[in-house]
């Protein structure tokens, strides 16, 4: 079982990102759990903090969290900060605009993808999730 927590400014930044999750996780056999925070930070961050269930879970290799961020520019980037300092365990996606790639290896997210995404790139992207 794979959990995956997603968060997004508004309802466009995650379009069509549930689906594939659950298309590329299910074919995979990796039974999804997925959790959707639209303009809720407060939510997301006291929902993936030190949840002793996930961890528990993930050292039993039953089940991991993935983060997955979906928020562009200047406020995405200090959105993405607040989310790996709040679960630095955790692996953590994050979908953004070119100009944050950099700002990406500052903060230490897992993988980087350009949005919108396409399925190919979000499979790549979930990969180095289980690197």
């Amino acid at each position: 079982m794979v959990r995956v927590v997603i968060y997004g400014e508004k309802p466009t930044d995650i379009e069509g990102l549930e689906k594939m999750l659950r298309e590329i996780l299910t074919e995979n056999r990796r039974w999804p759990m997925i959790h959707t925070y639209i303009s809720d930070l407060d939510a997301y961050l006291h929902f993936v903090k030190g949840n002793p269930y996930l961890i528990t879970l993930r050292k039993q290799n039953i089940c991991y969290l993935i983060m997955l961020a979906s928020v562009q520019g200047r406020q995405g980037a200090e959105i993405v900060e607040k989310i790996r300092e709040n679960n630095p365990a955790a692996s953590l996606i994050w979908l953004s605009d070119r100009d944050n790639a950099l700002e990406s290896w500052r903060i230490h997210v897992t993988a980087f993808g350009v949005f919108p995404t396409k399925k190919e790139e979000l499979e790549e992207l979930l990969a180095a999730c289980s690197e």
